[in-house]
């Protein structure tokens, strides 16, 4: 492994870059907000990111981030545990999106590192964006051969919600193209209705014969327009193929190709949340110099459900472990 100074927050704290690399692929991580900055695989880099640490400091779009303590959205910035009302950060109209301030802008220290393996930890203090109990969190990144293996364990001091993912945006062709003729293939059949302020309904649709009908391999592009102009959709996972990695037995939930490589994505979580970037023709400057514009990457987001801490899911009691596992296992395209 290799380290290096990334750059200082406004606090004058230091922000370091650390980068693994075998023969197929690299990859670097920040300790701002554990932030994967760039994965390279058979020379084309796969993942959005900035050239700066002031770019990330200034990103809304959570560019890589390893987001919670919630990820996605919690209805009113609220819910209630044991009968008692936790209000968290509002950031998103009435309701709180990754967490409120979250991880995805905090400092991690390193806490292990191999020669194909980096792991961050973080302690996000009792009552941090309103969330009760303290909560040390770790965050492995491992490379082998092609693949990327994201895992996360999670130590509550009390009854709290948890739910992590690590938000990349991906073009597997590199950054500045356009994602709509990559194929996707989501293995779910029903996705998750939200509301105009994407908070679920509480209806669970079917996919078939809708714009959002992944349950086959399509252009991503190829439905756009017939009432969806973009995608900011969580499908509820049905895997069918199933694949050891660490020891862990996950599902495949998702296919994608492009001209270049393919990737399979595996995880053990129960939603994926499909997000196309969308509506911004000056979007910001990513690494390089390049643009990010509509439709040149997309977000695959293996999490819980949105708002599913209101619905009593996904809270982790003090002695209980939180353990997440995704896996983006890369191939050059056939």
């Amino acid at each position: 492994m290799k380290q290096a100074l990334f750059g200082q927050t406004d606090e004058n704290s230091d922000v370091f870059i650390y980068r693994i690399s075998n023969e197929n692929a690299s990859l670097e991580v920040i300790s701002y907000g554990a932030i994967l900055r760039s994965f390279n695989v058979f020379g084309t880099d796969i993942v959005g990111g900035f050239d700066t640490l002031q770019g990330y400091m200034d990103d809304k779009s959570y560019q890589g981030a390893t987001v919670g303590r919630i990820a996605n959205r919690v209805a009113g910035a609220k819910f209630t545990i044991d009968g008692k009302e936790y209000a968290i950060t509002k950031n998103e109209c009435e309701n709180c999106l990754h967490g409120g301030s979250g991880l995805s802008s905090k400092i991690w220290s390193l806490v292990e590192h191999t020669e194909n393996k980096i792991t961050l930890g973080y302690t996000s203090p009792d009552g941090e964006d309103g969330f009760p109990g303290e909560l040390s969190v770790y965050v492995s990144y491992v490379l082998q051969g092609s693949t990327l293996i994201i895992d996360y364990k999670a130590y509550p001091s009390k009854k709290t919600p948890i739910s992590l993912t690590n938000h990349s945006y991906f073009n597997l062709d590199g950054i500045g193209g356009d994602i709509r003729k990559h194929t996707l293939r989501i293995y779910a059949d029903r996705y998750t209705a939200v509301d105009s302020s994407l908070i679920p309904t509480g209806e669970r649709p079917s996919v078939f014969g809708t714009a959002l009908d992944f349950s086959y391999e399509r252009e991503i592009g190829e439905k756009l327009g017939n009432g969806i102009d973009y995608y900011d959709h969580n499908f509820l996972l049905k895997p069918e193929i199933f694949k050891s990695f660490l020891e862990k037995r996950l599902g495949l939930i998702a296919t994608s190709r492009a001209e270049k490589l393919s990737m399979n994505v595996y995880s053990d979580q129960k939603g994926l949340q499909l997000y196309t970037v969308y509506g911004d023709s000056n979007g910001p400057l990513m690494k390089g110099g390049v643009r990010l514009t509509s439709f040149g990457a997309f977000c695959l987001e293996a999490q819980s459900e949105p708002n599913s801490v209101n619905n009593g899911v996904g809270i982790y009691d003090a002695g209980e472990v939180y353990s997440q596992c995704t896996v983006y296992e890369i191939e050059r395209s056939e």
